[in-house]
């Protein structure tokens, strides 16, 4: 669904990603999530990079080793 081409599909995949966290903030520690998550990081579209950004900040919080370990270089090269 992540490689939807409806930029709405896109955006509401990664809020229902969210809540799937939500319950188990370990399933970011997957490759496919962290490639899901990078793609679209780098989203042409803007709601969905935001969407993407507000699970990574809404859950590096409570997770701090998620950001040192696998989300680090990907939050520095969307700030670039």
């Amino acid at each position: 669904v992540l490689g939807e081409n409806a930029i709405a599909v896109r955006t509401k995949a990664m809020k229902c990603l969210s809540e799937v966290v939500a319950v188990d903030p370990s399933i970011l520690a997957r490759l496919d999530m962290q490639r899901g998550v990078h793609g679209r990081l780098m989203d042409n579209s803007t709601s969905v990079r935001e969407a993407a950004v507000e699970l990574l900040g809404r859950f590096v919080l409570c997770r701090p080793q998620l950001a040192e370990e696998e989300y680090y270089d990907m939050l520095i090269e969307r700030i670039l």
